[in-house]
């Protein structure tokens, strides 16, 4: 939940059910992403696209990397990526 101090600046807070957290901001020259994108993982794969179905949300379903996976676009024009099969999180250092 994104602290009330800080919800005047936009943009959504999700927590996770692994208790990390994806924050989505917003900027005034907004333009959305069509190639960098994020990629999330999930346990079913075939769930989340019929999900889709029902809801009449389009994608596009794709295994070019070897494993199943499928991109949209959430509502404001980016690209996303959701990839069949779960992982225990991990911290990974960069740099």
């Amino acid at each position: 939940m994104k602290p009330e101090a800080l919800r005047r600046n936009g943009g959504v807070w999700f927590g996770l059910p692994d208790g990390r957290q994806l924050h989505v901001g917003v900027a005034p020259e907004f333009v959305p992403r069509m190639k960098g994108h994020p990629g999330l993982r999930c346990d079913d794969l075939a769930a989340f696209t019929a999900h889709c179905d029902r809801h009449g949300m389009p994608y596009r379903a794709d295994q070019e990397a070897g494993v199943a996976r499928v991109f949209l676009q959430d509502p404001f024009g980016n690209r996303l990526e959701v990839v069949q099969g779960a992982r225990p999180a991990r911290m990974v250092k960069v740099g």
